[in-house]
């Protein structure tokens, strides 16, 4: 899962994914994305629009594509944390002697942090926001982003710096992200950053291919109506909540079209989908500040406009198959549930 830059304040976590105050690296000028220059010639949009226009382009931050991971292992944790200290207590209880009084108590620290952990986790994804939308205005050539805590970000367009950003997760491989610097005056500050696009369990290509379809958008003078027919999906998420039968569709789509990982996978992705109703259904809807919305007037008649609305049906394939996956993998954990449930009182 990668939280890269997921701050528990309202501006940044930048201490230590997105550092700020500092001069730019040579990795960051080596890595620049030219705003005039093609970085791809096939784009896409890697299911990153909620909605398009022909005044703003809205993509959805670079944590919406995990959000249930942290939820529904927090969760974990927690049960099993929880469980082992009432346990330990109920034993206690019942021996009443000092030794196990003593053990019980050092036990008891160490499912107290087990359960902080997990707490911990539990609000990286519950009690939050749903998303975190970035809208980019093509006409005012401005960029709007929306950030944790309700704290938005509007700086320019042009004067922005844009660089391809490699980031190390623990446990798992490289990642990367289109990143965004707001610059000082000196051209070589960084005073404030942001992850400007996202191309989940995609590679540097995969990052150029998206970064072509967001500067298309901005740069090309029919950039609007190749971005448009590009979009053959926007996010069902403007101005209200994932449904649960797009949760499983999102869970399964980086195997989309390989049934056959998806239904092996199936288990874990049924606890992802839970985590993720979980989370959507416990976190905030986020709503742009009235001057935002003001500097972003649509168009009665706009040719271009596409949201959620003109998605048309899923396919089996879509979302028939991918359900299906999910009962299987419910199914599953059921039957493991019951028989650890089973050994341990056995």
């Amino acid at each position: 899962m990668d939280y890269t830059g997921f701050g528990k304040d309202g501006k940044h976590n930048y201490k230590r994914d997105y550092k700020i105050n500092r001069s730019l690296t040579e990795k960051e000028r080596q890595e620049k994305l030219e705003k005039s220059e093609v970085a791809s010639e096939h784009p896409l949009d890697w299911m990153s629009v909620i909605k398009i226009n022909n005044t703003f382009l809205e993509l959805v931050d670079r944590w919406y594509p995990v959000k249930g991971f942290a939820a529904w292992q927090g969760v974990m944790i927690l049960i099993i944390s929880i469980g082992g200290l009432v346990a330990f207590l109920w034993l206690a209880m019942k021996m009443n002697e000092l030794g196990f009084w003593v053990l019980s108590a050092i036990t008891t620290l160490f499912f107290l942090f087990f359960i902080w952990v997990g707490y911990k986790g539990l609000r990286f994804d519950v009690f939050r926001f749903t998303h975190y939308p970035i809208r980019l205005n093509r006409k005012a050539r401005q960029v709007h982003v929306y950030r944790p805590r309700d704290t938005v970000l509007t700086t320019s367009w042009d004067d922005l710096f844009v660089c391809v950003m490699e980031n190390d997760m623990p446990l798992f491989d490289k990642s990367f992200d289109i990143r965004a610097h707001v610059l000082d005056e000196d051209g070589e500050t960084v005073r404030d950053t942001f992850t400007l696009g996202y191309a989940y369990m995609g590679d540097k290509e995969s990052i150029l291919q998206l970064w072509e379809y967001i500067r298309r958008y901005m740069e090309e003078p029919n950039g609007v109506e190749e971005s448009y027919k590009l979009t053959e999906l926007c996010l069902p998420i403007d101005g209200r909540r994932e449904g649960a039968a797009f949760g499983i569709l999102r869970t399964f789509a980086p195997a989309a079209n390989r049934p056959i990982p998806q239904l092996l996978l199936s288990p874990m992705a049924a606890l992802i989908i839970l985590g993720r109703w979980f989370a959507m259904y416990t976190c905030k809807v986020p709503r742009w500040p009235e001057e935002v919305e003001a500097a972003c007037p649509i168009e009665p008649n706009d040719p271009y406009r596409k949201d959620w609305r003109d998605n048309g049906k899923y396919d089996f394939w879509e979302l028939g198959w991918p359900l299906i996956c999910f009962v299987v993998g419910l199914a599953v954990l059921g039957i493991g549930a019951v028989w650890l449930v089973r050994a341990w009182f056995s």
